[in-house]
């Protein structure tokens, strides 16, 4: 069907009504969906209940929205609160309130601001934290950017990791290329004042090519190039190339391998 003969599907009261394929989709008022829905955009201002899939360029979230199937689209922007009870996957994804996924989330771009919660694996290019991320599973991606927070019941894998710790940041294993980690000057205030309350990155093995940690707590850090900065708790340090420790840190043992 051509877009010319999509027809929009604008609800400002209460309506129950099916699903089908529009134009636009806007929800002002209460509305639940019977069944799947392909659309160029939807949009919900108010509450919005899909029982179905939803397939879509644009979903745009300002009030509630709930959808009990897959979330297909090429942008996804939630600055009020998304539920969706199947997998998601996006071109880009944008979370400014609350985004809550039972199923996978895969998408190019992540940039979360409020709080995203992911029950399945997380696969992206980019991801950009500046709030927090919860993920059931592992996280994959290219490049991860954090300003806020984020707790992985799995493995954290990416090439470039650049951790700035504003709130606990926490993962099973973290494995990259490159892994950066360290204090925001207000956190190092905190430390100075309130020793013990300043965020950590807690993780069981760190692995990667180039690592620098502070305020980073570890059974084990595995790396070519390692630079282990204050405010550290590690068990084991394996490098090849060269490995340095801050006087104010804890490392119980370090081998060249």
């Amino acid at each position: 069907m051509s877009e010319a003969e999509r027809r929009n599907r604008n609800i400002a009261g209460i309506c129950s009504t099916s699903g089908g394929i529009y134009q636009h989709v806007r929800a002002d008022g209460m509305a639940k969906f019977s069944s799947d829905i392909d659309c160029i955009s939807y949009e919900v201002n108010g509450t919005a209940s899909l029982n179905g899939a939803l397939k879509c360029n644009r979903y745009f979230v300002n009030g509630l929205s709930t959808v009990n199937g897959d979330i297909s689209a090429e942008e996804i922007i939630v600055n009020g609160t998304s539920k969706a009870k199947g997998n998601v996957g996006a071109d880009r994804t944008r979370v400014d309130g609350v985004f809550s996924i039972r199923g996978q989330l895969d998408t190019e771009s992540l940039v979360v601001n409020g709080k995203a919660n992911v029950g399945g694996k997380l696969i992206a290019s980019s991801v950009e934290v500046a709030g927090t991320l919860s993920a059931d599973r592992d996280v994959e991606c290219e490049k991860l950017e954090v300003q806020g927070g984020f707790k992985i019941h799995g493995l954290l894998n990416a090439g470039d990791i650049d951790i700035k710790l504003l709130l606990g940041c926490e993962a099973e294993d973290i494995g990259g290329e490159r892994i950066h980690v360290r204090r925001d000057h207000k956190v190092k205030l905190l430390d100075d004042f309130v020793p013990g309350l300043a965020p950590k990155l807690k993780a069981k093995v760190i692995e990667g090519d180039d690592i620098y940690l502070e305020q980073t707590y570890a059974q084990t850090v595995r790396g070519n190039r390692v630079v282990i900065g204050p405010g550290c708790q590690i068990g084991l340090v394996e490098y090849k190339e060269s490995y340095y420790q801050d006087e104010d840190t804890v490392v119980d043992r370090y081998i060249q391998t």
